[in-house]
């Protein structure tokens, strides 16, 4: 799921951050409540796209036009671009689902083909509305393109892209002060009220589910249910976490192994292998020759850290990609040659390429989670190291934050019914943080999905119970007996595949 990635980048270069375009055309202004498809008459019909058009949805489209400050409502104006996937009854429950994207930074529209097909049964008799947040896919985006010339994605050049980021700054047509959750989710709440909408469901994964908690906390009168799929607990400050929690799920994958017979007879040190790993590319870099293999092209790379922190940390997103991890961990530990771990980097930094606009990813983390980063974590033993605290000192030192509510990072309660959702092996919002939120919510129960990784809710299981809870917005009595067969893919056992 391309959910998310993220909850931030690390030190690997601007174009490997995490946590996913359509020419649309504004809907006349309209007013008061309207029922079903009468709803969205304006729109226009649409087809979106993703994965090198290989997955598509027909939908509607439009934009909403908003001040891009609030508080200065005669100012400069921003168009929001949002996507509606009609109910396909004849009129539609008078509660429609919002998705809220994950990143900070992606496009919640370019998630529809996906979460449109894991909401099929909701979609029966209720609209599903994806809104692109300011700063991301058609609501001003503050995209920043960086030379695609071979590596220079995974350069950790922190000054070479600090000076891009100034130059992009300087071009956008933005204020990106006005670019933070609160406005995003204010927004939302523009939309609601524009068309009339009494309540909404809300679905957020990984960063959206901030933008979820975020919007329950300020119009919890307007919100009928939730559902948090890889959240993100109100105290955590974004990125402040990732490198404890990569290890950790790099761990519990290799317990996995370990207690798998045939993986465990096959990589019998995983857990030293790492170690060993971790200390030979701390201070120590290593000149190889790898095959782009999207290119297909040669060229030299210089294996470093943050190489290999880039292939394990993106590999651990997927339950199905996690379990290639032993194999390539146990080959470059070894044989000393990492060129096939390499190669993986490649291929999922690759794929990340472009699905997040960075300039929102800063906006967001440099006013919401730089200024009370927390101080008293040492990572330096990780894979990441302090990689993320580097980053965001270089970047936040010049970037313009905005304000943030003074309680934006407390904890509060909702009387809303909340689902929420983990995967056990998620390497960036793991089941402790689901736990931590269910503390916090009184009105809420926490599930996890065995051997899966981040965002859960595209499996047909969890769907399923997603969908009970929404229909009756009702946590108590959930049947979730089908999770009983959820478990981790078969672990790669050489080159041929996963085992039988």
């Amino acid at each position: 799921m391309y959910s998310h990635i993220h909850l931030g980048l690390i030190r690997v270069g601007i174009k490997s951050i995490i946590y996913f375009a359509l020419g649309l055309l504004a809907f006349p202004a309209t007013s008061g409540a309207a029922a079903g498809k009468d709803r969205w008459a304006g729109l226009e019909p649409c087809e979106i796209a993703i994965a090198g058009g290989r997955l598509s949805a027909e939908a509607h489209c439009g934009t909403l036009e908003v001040p891009e400050n609030p508080a200065a409502p005669e100012g400069r104006h921003i168009e929001l671009a949002f996507a509606v996937a009609p109910a396909r009854a004849s009129r539609a429950e008078a509660d429609p689902i919002v998705y809220l994207a994950g990143g900070p930074g992606q496009s919640a529209r370019e998630t529809l083909p996906i979460m449109q097909r894991a909401l099929r049964d909701l979609n029966r008799d209720r609209d599903l509305i994806f809104l692109d947040q300011r700063g991301t896919g058609g609501s001003n985006i503050l995209d920043c393109e960086m030379d695609d010339d071979g590596e220079i994605w995974l350069e950790t050049d922190m000054e070479h892209s600090s000076d891009v980021l100034r130059e992009c700054l300087e071009r956008w047509d933005a204020d990106v002060r006005f670019y933070t959750t609160t406005e995003g989710a204010r927004d939302l709440e523009t939309l609601r009220e524009h068309y009339g909408i009494e309540q909404l469901n809300l679905i957020g994964g990984s960063y959206g589910t901030r933008m979820a908690q975020v919007y329950l906390r300020n119009y919890p009168e307007r919100v009928r249910s939730v559902v948090l799929d890889g959240v993100a607990p109100t105290r955590l400050h974004l990125g402040s976490e990732h490198g404890i929690m990569l290890d950790r799920a790099l761990q519990r994958l290799f317990d996995a192994c370990r207690e798998d017979p045939e993986c465990a007879e096959r990589f019998p040190r995983l857990h030293a292998a790492f170690d060993e790993l971790k200390a030979r590319y701390r201070s120590n870099n290593q000149s190889i020759f790898v095959t782009h293999p999207r290119t297909g092209q040669g060229f030299e790379m210089n294996f470093t850290r943050e190489v290999l922190a880039s292939a394990l940390r993106f590999l651990a997103y997927s339950p199905e990609s996690q379990m290639k991890i032993p194999y390539l961990v146990h080959e470059a530990a070894e044989t000393g040659n990492p060129e096939r771990l390499a190669s993986q980097a490649l291929i999922v930094t690759d794929q990340m390429m472009d699905l997040i606009a960075v300039g929102l990813n800063f906006a967001v983390g440099c006013s919401e989670d730089w200024p009370d980063w927390p101080q008293d974590i040492d990572q330096s033993a990780t894979l990441l190291g302090e990689s993320m605290t580097e980053l965001y000192r270089e970047i936040c030192s010049w970037w313009p934050a905005g304000e943030v509510p003074e309680d934006f990072h407390q904890p509060f309660d909702a009387d809303v019914p909340m689902l929420i959702l983990s995967g056990e092996l998620d390497p960036v919002t793991p089941p402790e943080y689901g736990d931590e939120a269910l503390a916090q919510f009184s009105n809420a129960r926490h599930l996890t999905a065995t051997g899966r990784g981040h965002i859960v809710l595209t499996n047909p299981c969890i769907s399923r119970i997603a969908t009970r809870f929404i229909r009756s917005a009702d946590i108590k009595d959930l049947d979730t007996g089908c999770m009983d067969a959820i478990g981790p893919e078969p672990f790669f056992l050489d080159l041929l595949g996963p085992a039988p």
